[in-house]
């Protein structure tokens, strides 16, 4: 999967995590991706890894040098310690971090399904679009329009980044939605639903 893919080529990411209902972020690397599945490894007495055993789920979020930005979140799970040795393979550093033996304190994990999105700033107008991976549920960007729209226009003139075409119930573009919810606040019918977030 690209998305994934660019993940590993922009390497240096941040994983968020949650512990006693608080959100804790680090920069680790995107390790290895294989058969859309995210790869790492971090070692048992970190708190990274206490987190996920405690919460094995992670949010992941990485920005090019052009300003698009790719998130994924899912659930992670321990797998085989034969992906600690993958991973030294492809990320040779690792060796100057563990060498040797040293790294029998490492476990690999595993991001096997998940939703994201892609959201590059430097497009014009800007470009948002979602994508699943792992059998996950996919869920649209965007805000959205319902039956009860008057056709008012209120929401056209409202939108920064014209992303709303006319109609009899009018329709937002949701790749190039902002979210930034002024047709929303603006909407005199109600007629906006927020985007599910993920």
């Amino acid at each position: 999967m690209k998305e994934l893919d660019k993940l590993r080529e922009i390497k240096s990411v941040s994983f968020a995590t949650i512990e006693d209902g608080k959100p804790h972020v680090r920069i680790i690397d995107v390790m290895l991706v294989e058969n859309d599945k995210i790869y790492f490894t971090t070692a048992r007495g970190k708190s990274f890894y206490r987190q996920i055993i405690q919460n094995p789920y992670v949010a992941i979020t990485g920005m090019d040098a052009n300003y698009k930005t790719i998130r994924v979140s899912g659930p992670v799970e321990i797998v085989d310690r034969t992906y600690v040795d993958k991973i030294f393979e492809e990320n040779e550093m690792m060796n100057d971090l563990y060498a040797g033996e040293k790294r029998d304190i490492l476990d690999a994990f595993c991001l096997y399904k998940g939703v994201g999105e892609v959201h590059d700033l430097s497009a014009t107008p800007p470009y948002r679009e979602r994508f699943s991976f792992g059998g996950e549920l996919l869920r649209p960007a965007g805000f959205t329009i319902t039956k009860d729209c008057i056709a008012c226009g209120i929401c056209k003139e409202s939108c920064p980044e014209n992303a709303i075409e006319e109609g009899n119930i009018y329709k937002i573009d949701e790749n190039h939605c902002i979210e930034c919810g002024r047709c929303y606040e603006n909407c005199p019918n109600n007629a906006i639903k927020p985007p599910i977030g993920f």
